[in-house]
């Protein structure tokens, strides 16, 4: 895919190589299994915390397949944050609904073990108003350490009727599988991370991630009444998941739902 395009945003340009209608994707089952990962990235946000890579994410539309949004993560800087070594991020966005934007900033640390959010910055009203770790409710917020190391240990086991089941195990991995995006294939550990205390069931992530720990496909949904209304009944074609009796449908909080492509899924 070699087409690069360029999305108009007010006062910049995104360029980008996304093509406006998702590729087709393709997901099976490997019985090659991967057992663990070393994903460096801080999760969900398919960015690494380091200087000197580019870090993009594009949002098709589960509908249309349309593209919907582009966000561009940008590491500005090398910086300390309550005596914390970590790395700035700037963020360029593009958004074809209107629907909750990125920070401003962000400041992400990593060591050999985790990445983890140190603070964020967001302009409310007019204001910027910083957010750091050690202020009540930042990790509520951001959530606390992203352990890098990331493995299948049957947490998840599947039921004779397609739901699943958390077992003793306590790793995110679900399955391996070989995850085909346009003419490229990715051999893939599937990673399903649900709040699976939180009311309704919170949200949950379904991810697909390479050999290399980099996200390659991604998907979020959310517990069927987490919304305050019935997500079945909205969107009764969606994929879902149920977890432990809970209902998660293939949604997410900008009221519709999508598939999110990164640049490593079009092997760059």
């Amino acid at each position: 895919m070699s087409n690069k395009f360029s999305i108009k945003h007010p006062g910049k340009v995104i360029n980008h190589p996304f093509p406006h209608t998702r590729p087709d994707i393709k997901i099976e089952k490997s019985e090659n299994k991967i057992v663990e990962v070393d994903c460096p990235e801080l999760q969900w946000w398919f960015m690494v915390p380091r200087m000197g890579e580019r870090y993009m994410w594009a949002e098709y539309d589960g509908e249309t397949q349309q593209l919907d949004a582009v966000t561009e993560m940008i590491p500005t800087a090398n910086a300390y944050v309550r005596d914390t070594e970590c790395v700035e991020i700037q963020f360029n966005e593009w958004l074809a609904k209107e629907w909750p934007t990125s920070p401003d900033l962000m400041y992400v640390a990593i060591d050999h073990h985790h990445t983890r959010w140190i603070a964020v910055v967001n302009t409310i009203d007019g204001k910027r108003i910083y957010n750091t770790l050690g202020d009540e409710w930042f990790e509520d917020q951001w959530g606390g350490p992203c352990n890098r190391h990331i493995y299948d240990d049957g947490r998840y086991e599947l039921q004779p009727d397609g739901s699943y089941k958390i077992t003793h195990g306590e790793g995110l991995g679900a399955g391996t599988y070989e995850v085909t995006i346009g003419d490229n294939t990715f051999h893939c550990l599937r990673v399903i991370d649900p709040d699976i205390e939180a009311e309704h069931g919170g949200e949950m992530c379904e991810v697909y991630l390479n050999e290399d720990g980099r996200t390659v496909f991604f998907r979020r949904y959310d517990g069927r009444y987490l919304r305050g209304h019935d997500l079945v009944e909205k969107f009764p074609n969606n994929l879902q998941m149920i977890i432990n009796d809970i209902v998660y449908v293939h949604s997410n909080c900008t009221g519709w739902y999508h598939d999110t492509l990164t640049l490593t899924s079009l092997g760059l």
